[in-house]
């Protein structure tokens, strides 16, 4: 058998193997490795180092027991083969050891090693062998359709909010539902109620004469209305941040009939009242019969203290 077999073999078991004089085999460990979808499994890398010479009997005694032959005549042989391969590599011959790689000598006279491993000499690799894979994609999933439902608006007819939110605009609904739009241009475009213009000029409504106000047309007298002293309930037709805007409020009540009053600043707002009463009932009566005709018109009741 030749010498190149025995170093195979002895690699298999050994990390290092060393041709006395010559130089010697190292076995190096290599994880497993994944490249180009292919998986590669655990092995041993072979390198060769021409300065390891010395003589630790490994080679020479597993030649003498393969071949059942002394330790002399085992050396004599690895000294032959030895010589032979010097010569071959100084008529530069590839030196071949079988399944490991081979040795030449490149353009600088420096000796060099080429590893071509035909078998995998890591034992506990036993059994694994290379294999090729596809590459997974990520599969794409489609988007589950989304159902929308349509549905009709729903009208709001009123809807309560804060006194802080609705202070300004709303109050005044009722009032210039109930008063012709007649020479106010001027003051809508001041007060909160000018985005309410247009809505308001496409449903006129006619003023709320009571009886009394008839009678008195007829008649041509006046009645007086009671002073606001006297008076401790009132029906709140709208709030102004600006005295001027209130004053204008109350002066078109009055070409309208109305008896409008400042009642002064409350949180930061002049209140002006449409209808003054001297007690509950009445100004709740009042209250309903407005909230029937508007129910968005948000007019409401003061109590003076």
């Amino acid at each position: 058998m030749e010498i190149s077999q025995y170093i195979k073999e002895l690699l298999l078991l050994n990390d290092c193997v060393i041709i006395p004089e010559f130089g010697g085999f190292v076995a190096n460990y290599k994880p497993a490795t994944i490249e180009n979808n292919q998986f590669f499994p655990p092995t041993k890398e072979i390198a060769f180092n021409n300065k390891l010479i010395s003589n630790d009997g490994l080679l020479i005694n597993y030649i003498s027991e393969a071949e059942g032959i002394d330790y002399f005549n085992a050396k004599q042989k690895l000294d032959s083969f030895v010589e032979e391969t010097m010569l071959n590599l100084e008529r530069n011959r590839n030196v071949y050891f079988d399944s490991v790689g081979y040795l030449h000598y490149d353009s600088r006279e420096n000796l060099q090693f080429e590893p071509q491993l035909k078998q995998n000499l890591l034992v506990e690799s036993y059994g694994l062998q290379n294999f090729s894979y596809e590459k997974l994609y990520q599969r794409q999933m489609p988007k589950p359709a989304i159902k929308v439902e349509y549905r009709e608006p729903v009208p709001v007819i009123f809807q309560q909010r804060k006194l802080k939110k609705l202070a300004i605009a709303i109050p005044l609904l009722i009032a210039m539902a109930l008063i012709p739009m007649k020479k106010n241009n001027e003051y809508l475009s001041k007060s909160d109620m000018g985005l309410w213009e247009t809505l308001i000029q496409s449903t006129p409504t006619a003023p709320i004469q009571t009886q009394e106000q008839n009678l008195t047309e007829k008649s041509i007298n006046v009645t007086t209305a009671p002073e606001i002293e006297q008076l401790k309930y009132f029906i709140i037709g709208g709030s102004f941040k600006s005295e001027e805007n209130a004053d204008k409020y109350i002066q078109q009540l009055k070409e309208q009939g109305y008896n409008g009053q400042n009642l002064g600043v409350f949180k930061g707002l002049n209140r002006v009242a449409i209808k003054g009463f001297s007690t509950m009932d009445e100004a709740q009566k009042e209250l309903n019969s407005l909230l029937s005709k508007n129910p968005a018109s948000g007019v409401w009741i003061h109590v003076n203290p």
